[in-house]
């Protein structure tokens, strides 16, 4: 059976990142102590915060990793000297190499059909001895289909159908389920990329963290005590979410998808004043997690 890693390397190079991202983070639960999962999945990610940690993360699992090591020379480099158009990480942690576009993946898809489809060979022309008189084509009679009739009655009286049912919704202002547009679960979008406290129409960012914050730096305070939390990034995967509490215990909510590959987080009741959490545990066995955190006051 095919790794994880090796799923998410093959879709990486077809140009399918949401897909190798996908399988990419299976590959961190199976194989945390592989330090090539890391490297591939900071190549296909654009959050450079996020790349270093991955990279930084390779070269603890493997130190003489070069192409996390060329990686983290990239991005220290982009610091000083701006990077030539379209240049990108996954060039310098070769041999990952350079991914396709899925246009330029399609493209070869079809090249390579294109060169295994077999090349016709000529057939030779048999020349038959002309006829001295050509017979007659018979015409047959044309034969009543009366199917065709029924199917041209019934689409013609379904056109009708459906022009009532606009006419109708359009005058008496009735929705219709499968005619309306779904009610958006978010009013306004997040600001950019990340995890966003929502309190009365306003996102506040919620910081990420690589420990449990020792501050309340970066931490948003609402008042609202059942608060709203944004998802807005592919890389979390919600079945790996808790969100704790001061004591760490697990606190139940509920998740709604919402629009843009988005999630929006509700805790199960009221909490109370403190700090809580949303924990993203990536290697349980050495406790290593990501944190994001925001405050309930009075």
């Amino acid at each position: 059976m095919t790794s994880s890693l090796q799923q998410g390397i093959d879709a990486a190079k077809s140009g399918m990142m949401e897909q190798a991202l996908v399988h990419l983070k299976d590959a961190i639960v199976e194989e945390p102590e592989n330090a090539n999962v890391w490297v591939w999945l900071a190549a296909i990610i654009e959050d450079e915060e996020k790349q270093t940690i991955f990279l930084k993360k390779a070269l603890e699992i493997d130190p003489a990793n070069r192409p996390a090591q060329r990686g983290l020379a990239f991005i220290e480099r982009k610091k000083y000297i701006p990077p030539k158009p379209g240049e990108k990480l996954s060039d310098y942690t070769k041999p990952i190499g350079v991914f396709k576009t899925p246009s330029q993946a399609a493209a070869n898809v079809a090249a390579s059909a294109q060169a295994d489809r077999p090349v016709p060979q000529p057939q030779p022309v048999a020349v038959s001895p002309q006829p001295a008189a050509a017979a007659q084509p018979v015409t047959a009679p044309a034969t009543h289909r009366p199917w065709l009739d029924i199917l041209l009655y019934g689409l013609t009286l379904t056109v009708f159908i459906i022009i009532g049912i606009l006419i109708g919704t359009t005058l008496l202002n009735v929705e219709i389920p499968f005619l309306s547009q779904p009610t958006p679960v978010l009013v306004t979008q997040p600001p950019s990329e990340g995890v966003f406290a929502l309190n009365g129409g306003q996102y506040a960012e919620m910081e990420l963290f690589y420990t449990l914050p020792e501050t309340e730096e970066g931490i948003p305070q609402l008042a609202n005590k059942k608060p709203s939390i944004v998802i807005n990034d592919l890389f979390i995967t919600l079945d790996k979410l808790q969100l704790i509490n001061e004591k760490g215990e697990s606190i139940p909510y509920s998740a709604t998808p919402a629009e843009n590959n988005m999630s929006v987080l509700e805790p199960a009741q009221e909490l109370m004043p403190g700090r809580y959490c949303l924990v993203l545990k990536f290697n349980p066995e050495k406790t290593e997690a990501l944190y994001w955190c925001l405050k309930v006051i009075d």
